[in-house]
């Protein structure tokens, strides 16, 4: 399915790159192009962003509010 109309960037090209590190809508533009003309995609991509990444690994930005609160 084609997430990004603008670039032609599909799901699989985004969940790929969340899979590769990508843990921000930045990083996902960085790689694909997505999100970076109209902005209707970002909303969805930053959801699957979101719900790969679910705040649980520890190199993602995501996942230091949820350490801190873990911690307290």
């Amino acid at each position: 399915m084609i997430l990004c109309i603008c670039h032609s960037v599909t799901d699989r090209e985004v969940d790929a790159a969340i899979r590769d590190g990508a843990h921000s809508l930045r990083e996902i533009a960085r790689r694909s192009g997505a999100g970076t003309d109209c902005g209707c995609c970002r909303p969805t991509i930053e959801k699957r962003i979101e719900r790969a990444c679910a705040g649980d690994c520890l190199d993602c930005p995501r996942a230091l509010p949820a350490l801190a609160s873990a911690a307290s």
